[in-house]
């Protein structure tokens, strides 16, 4: 078997969907798992017989682990909660992420550390997904008390927090002035905090707010109109971080790291600091974790002088994800960025062989096409799951992601290099924050002439 790790991945991802979508005894199941690995060891001379077992113990093994992350901790809040509950909680504890205005609420995930209800007091533990009405100043690691109802999540609710929690008003909020929370983070997110203000020191708040997106991933400055147009033309991945970034980032620091003559092996370690930097700093979110873990792996193959093998590594990120949170495989960010990456692995290469392409002479039309094949082994690979979650098909995605894709890598590095630049000397971040601008209109511009043309979209 040449992958063998992508079919042990296949097979750990089938056992969990299996738990997702049936409920099943985890006794029986346990003790079914540890007869098959038994057997896959008597069997182990037998290559045939011994892979069905053993992948059938893998299979298992994806069941076992989903039932096992659905158990709540011993002290988690969510076993003093329900679906649906009237009792009124407080809850002490501390901001865990960077607060996000969205709708006209401030979001954030909240670290219990206490809840109080009925005259009585527990210490517990778990993370709250807070939804505060209106705009409120808050920051990561600052303390507080929360007074309002809490309910547990629904199962199809994929969130990774162990409760929800909805207050009106900020008079159900009480400030501790402590703060908590480890220093790593809070200088990320201060140095976030820092770059999010030099792009709305220095660009309009159009321009500011889609370079923030594909910097930082931060989606909250964006017109609904114009996340609406790039849904349309299929290109809205470009606003959100994820590989496309992570990639960039690796480039840019690998090829100034080689500019100053580091040595090889210690420039290849300095570029994965890197990337575990910018995912702090975006918030870790999932995309950018799972983008972030993938590019590691891939290094780690260079580091030890092996070719990088991008199924491998494709596997390799993909179990990591599913053994910290086996929930990631069911969010709709997870499957997009896996099955389009699926598709260009294994549907690209083999279209380029089809057409011939490696037979074109001129090098500038053997890129194009190359681009067209990468985009269209994308959207064939994603169009299913992007009709049935969004409702809507885009066939003008092809042509569209071969001019739009370009000019998102030229915002996001004339983004950062304005941010380098400001950092040093604030005087000189105004011709590049011209360049943005410019950039900016232009794509916005692109993207509109593609969702005017005859049956560019469809909804369905």
């Amino acid at each position: 078997m040449k992958t063998p790790l992508a079919f042990f991945t296949f097979c750990f991802s089938l056992g969990v969907v299996c738990a997702y979508l049936i409920k099943v005894p985890f006794w029986f199941v346990y003790v079914l798992g540890v007869t098959f690995t038994l057997v896959s060891l008597l069997l182990i001379k037998r290559e045939l017989s011994f892979h069905i077992i053993f992948f059938c113990s893998v299979f298992i093994l994806g069941i076992l682990h989903f039932e096992v992350s659905s158990f709540p901790p011993k002290r988690s809040i969510s076993r003093y909660l329900h679906h649906n509950n009237d009792q009124v909680y407080a809850i002490k504890g501390y901001v865990n992420n960077n607060p996000a205005i969205q709708d006209g609420r401030t979001v954030f995930i909240f670290r219990v550390e206490r809840l109080q209800f009925n005259q009585s007091s527990y210490k517990t533990s778990g993370d709250i997904l807070v939804y505060l009405k209106g705009t409120k100043a808050l920051s990561y690691g600052e303390e507080l008390i929360l007074l309002g109802k809490a309910r547990r999540p629904h199962r199809a609710f994929k969130s990774g927090v162990a409760a929800v929690m909805h207050l009106q008003n900020s008079s159900k909020l009480i400030r501790l002035n402590k703060n908590k929370g480890d220093i790593i983070r809070r200088s990320a997110f201060y140095l976030k905090n820092k770059i999010e203000g030099i792009f709305l020191k220095h660009l309009s708040p159009l321009a500011a707010g889609i370079v923030d997106a594909m910097v930082l991933g931060e989606k909250g400055h964006i017109s609904p109109v114009i996340y609406d147009a790039m849904v349309k033309s299929g290109t809205v991945h470009i606003l959100v971080v994820s590989g496309f970034n992570v990639g960039i980032i690796a480039f840019i620091s690998g090829l100034f790291l080689k500019i100053l003559r580091i040595p090889r092996k210690l420039r290849y370690f300095l570029v994965i600091v890197v990337l575990i930097f910018y995912c702090f700093i975006t918030g870790a979110s999932t995309p950018v974790v799972r983008a972030t873990v993938m590019g590691i792996f891939l290094i780690l193959g260079y580091i030890l002088r092996r070719e990088a093998d991008i199924t491998n590594s494709f596997s390799l990120a993909m179990l990591f994800i599913l053994f910290v949170d086996p929930q990631a495989l069911f969010s709709i960010s997870f499957q997009l960025s896996y099955i389009s990456v699926a598709a260009i692995v294994y549907l690209y290469p083999r279209l380029r062989s089809f057409l011939k392409v490696e037979r074109i002479k001129i090098n500038p039309l053997k890129l194009i096409v190359d681009g067209c094949l990468v985009s269209f082994s994308a959207w064939l690979g994603t169009m299913g799951f992007i009709a049935y979650y969004f409702k809507i098909f885009s066939p003008v995605t092809l042509l569209a992601n071969i001019f739009v894709v370009p000019l998102a890598t030229l915002i996001t590095l004339s983004g950062l290099s304005m941010v380098v630049v400001a950092l040093i000397s604030p005087f000189l971040a105004g011709p590049l924050a011209s360049t943005n601008e410019i950039l900016v209109i232009l794509l916005l511009k692109t993207n509109t002439l593609f969702i005017n043309l005859p049956f560019a979209y469809f909804y369905l």
